[in-house]
């Protein structure tokens, strides 16, 4: 079926294993045990690490557990997702586009819900990656005698900005 599709029309969910990294990074309505303060806000940010890293991860469901952003959520932050996912579109070349067809696919709508399903598909893949680099870098690792910081959490949540300095350089081509 032809027509204007928009990105972001239901809410958010990730599944297996990375919902259980989620409840590792956040715990609704306790702060203090969360590195976020909101959902909105891991997810947020882990597509923007996994954008980063270049790294893309396949759904998993060797669990049941689920954590859903509702669409009332996600619209608080709709310009946000927006720009991740264009951005996203653009910089992945995994389906060797042109150049002309990267930035045709990244700066209009989609025109089939087949076409919105693979560009939906293509923000999850670097949101589980990024879900993946922070339970990495803030729950997995351990603190080496190299880190500035004693307390673990504080320590880890410095690292995570270290994690890109090695390829700060690297310029990005489209």
């Amino acid at each position: 079926m032809q027509g204007n599709y928009e990105y972001f029309q239901k809410g958010i969910i990730v599944t297996g294993k990375h919902a259980d990294y989620v409840d590792d990074m956040w715990v609704q309505g306790k702060v203090e045990k969360s590195y976020f303060r909101r959902l909105l806000d891991l997810y947020t940010t882990a597509a923007t690490v996994g954008l980063r890293a270049k790294r893309k991860v396949s759904a998993d469901n060797s669990t049941d557990n689920k954590r859903t952003v509702q669409l009332e959520q996600v619209n608080t932050k709709l310009a946000d997702f927006k720009i991740i996912i264009r951005l996203m579109l653009l910089l992945d070349n995994s389906d060797n586009l042109t150049k002309e067809q990267l930035v045709n696919r990244a700066f209009r709508n989609p025109q089939t819900e087949e076409e919105l399903k693979h560009n939906m598909d293509i923000f999850y893949s670097y949101l589980r990656g990024g879900i993946e680099i922070l339970h990495e870098e803030l729950v997995e690792r351990t603190l080496t005698f190299q880190d500035d910081y004693t307390d673990r959490r504080v320590g880890n949540m410095v690292a995570i900005f270290s994690y890109f300095d090695s390829d700060s350089s690297e310029e990005i081509e489209i």
